[in-house]
């Protein structure tokens, strides 16, 4: 089983409840499409998910997304000294938003990924892609 795992999804909005939990809107499923190079929008949500074991716990995180054209954005991450093993359950999940407001989109990979101490970990490389050209009705 692998140690350390790290995944992301994105979205245009990403909202919190009371209760703690996300309401995503407007999740991508698989590339992000675009009209016009550069197409700027509001917003995007990177949904990073990390994983590890309970008894290999992250000392040191930071979360980053390069995407096409654009300088990487990054956000440090709080982490817990000690995580506690509890009996049944060997592996801690953490969900983190990183926000990018007012990103430029251009056609290319978008990287995402964790930082911790001992190196990175790619979360994910979803696409930006330019809509295709629809020919005019005859």
């Amino acid at each position: 089983m692998i140690s350390r795992h790290a995944s992301v999804f994105v979205c245009d909005e990403l909202l919190v409840s009371l209760s703690g939990k996300f309401n995503i809107l407007g999740n991508f499923t698989g590339d992000i499409s675009i009209p016009a190079d550069p197409t700027p929008v509001a917003q995007l949500v990177f949904l990073f998910i990390i994983e590890a074991d309970a008894n290999d716990p992250f000392r040191s995180l930071a979360m980053q997304v390069t995407l096409p054209g654009s300088a990487p954005v990054t956000q440090q991450v709080p982490v817990i000294a000690q995580v506690p093993v509890l009996p049944g359950r060997p592996r801690w999940t953490m969900r983190w938003p990183l926000l990018i407001n007012q990103p430029i989109l251009r056609p290319g990979r978008v990287e995402a990924k964790v930082i911790h101490e001992n190196g990175e970990l790619i979360a994910g490389t979803p696409w930006i892609v330019m809509l295709a050209q629809q020919p005019p009705p005859s």
